[in-house]
């Protein structure tokens, strides 16, 4: 009875000590999360350079027309003029987009940053014989200055407009500046003449631009009816923004997808003074896509990350059924240094993916891994034959890593089910195993 209280004890005590070694690597996966994180950053100061260079996340609007009013508040018995600009926006926008995806990316350091030129054709009407009695009627305390009124059209990041052509205003050409003064939002404005609010009837507006951008691409859908075409040659879109699109078909050629959006769908009228708008409401109504990398290294590792103490203590587990099955015996420091062995995989696999392809990265991360865990278990188990043994389930289980990082909506499941496969797997082969006698031939071994 001593003998066998002794020997479980020694058991129980290997137990605790590989479950201490298991915590202790903890600490280089958690170094390689944040190592993770600061990569990504790293990736996002190259695509904040690419932008500010070439052009990042490109938004247009339609056109808005802009009427200075006047009124007068008396404050402390002496009344001040007030000014306040109404917005009027069109009755029809039709919104067409063109995106070419660049030949040549742009790189910062390792860091590849796709980048593309849209052009853009806007057509619009304003039914002015309708819209402009109704700011006389809604703000009839103001003096509406029609003289002054200007033609709006929102564009993020002017600095990524390459081409402006086509400007017109019914028969009038346009001639447009940056807009000046304190707006909610960047773009190009120009002056129009509104003959003193008595224009009748509807006017149309047509507009082409060139702009350079990165990432994103997006509409602000300021038309009472509001249609917009975005087509490109990128075969991985991801539709984001307020509205998605009513109609899309997606191949490897590319996207062609289609909106409509109604005045009602938005939180904002077709005319209202500029203190009524929410900040932010037009750039919120916002719809478009993003250009969508379906191959993120860094998602993928850090997607493997997660599995890594899983992985690391099945591991464990197995050589520790397998040790005591076998009649031998490993070191604790053994257990330690197949730890750092299986931590230091993710982070070749994180160098690697940064200059070869993620594929070619993870199998040669886990051949080289593979091939020193089975070299090293042959010379610690005197047997080659365990060696290769040990190296073939190393293989096994990374192919199913492989498997789990790769997929993208079914991961979990997949996780879930793998990881409770091997931990039934090792119980199932160890249920008949009388670990209190076991203990004792591994002592003496010792």
């Amino acid at each position: 009875m001593q003998v066998n209280l002794g020997s479980s004890m020694s058991t129980t005590l290997k137990i605790s000590l590989i479950g201490a070694i298991v915590l202790i690597l903890l600490v280089p996966l958690l170094m390689l999360g944040g190592l993770m994180q600061e990569r990504v950053q790293l990736r996002e100061q190259a695509y904040e350079k690419v932008a500010g260079g070439w052009g990042g996340k490109v938004t247009v609007g339609g056109p808005m027309l802009v009427i200075p009013t006047q009124y007068q508040v008396v404050e402390n018995s002496v009344a001040k003029n007030h000014r306040e600009a109404v917005y009027v926006l069109p009755l029809q926008l039709d919104v067409s987009v063109a995106a070419k995806q660049e030949r040549e990316p742009r790189y910062v350091g390792i860091y590849q940053v796709p980048v593309f030129i849209a052009d853009f054709k806007l057509t619009a009407s304003f039914d002015l014989g309708a819209q402009l009695p109704q700011i006389a009627a809604r703000y009839p305390d103001r003096t509406i200055l029609w003289q002054q009124a200007t033609l709006r059209v929102p564009v993020a990041q002017l600095r990524s407009l390459r081409q402006l052509s086509g400007a017109r205003f019914n028969d009038e050409q346009l001639s447009f500046s940056p807009i000046s003064g304190q707006t909610q939002y960047t773009g190009l404005e120009t002056p129009v003449s509104l003959e003193n609010g008595n224009a009748q009837g509807v006017r149309n507006f047509a507009l082409q631009l060139k702009l350079a951008g990165s990432r994103e691409l997006s509409v602000m859908p300021l038309g009472s009816t509001t249609q917009v075409r975005i087509q490109s040659d990128w075969p991985h879109p991801s539709f984001q923004g307020a509205f998605l699109p009513t109609q899309r078909s997606i191949g490897p050629q590319g996207f062609d997808a289609n909106w409509q959006v109604l005045e009602l769908n938005r939180n904002y009228g077709q005319v209202f003074a500029e203190a009524e708008l929410e900040p932010g409401a037009l750039l919120d109504s916002s719809m478009g896509v993003a250009l969508h990398q379906t191959i993120d290294v860094y998602q993928r590792g850090e997607r493997a990350i997660k599995y890594a103490v899983l992985f690391i203590a099945l591991t464990f587990l197995t050589f520790f059924a397998w040790e005591h099955m076998s009649r031998l015996c490993l070191h604790p420091l053994q257990y330690l240094l197949v730890g750092l062995a299986l931590s230091i995989f993710y982070l070749l696999l994180i160098a690697l993916s940064e200059h070869v392809s993620f594929l070619l990265a993870y199998w040669s991360a886990a051949a080289a891994l593979v091939a020193l865990i089975g070299i090293y278990l042959a010379g610690a188990l005197r047997a080659r034959w365990r060696g290769a043994i040990a190296a073939t389930a190393m293989a096994l289980i990374y192919g199913i890593l492989y498997a789990l990082v790769l997929s993208e909506d079914y991961a979990l499941l997949m996780g879930a089910i793998v990881l409770f496969a091997i931990l039934g797997a090792v119980m199932i082969v160890t249920r008949h195993v009388d670990w209190y006698s076991l203990a004792s031939p591994t002592d003496e071994a010792a």
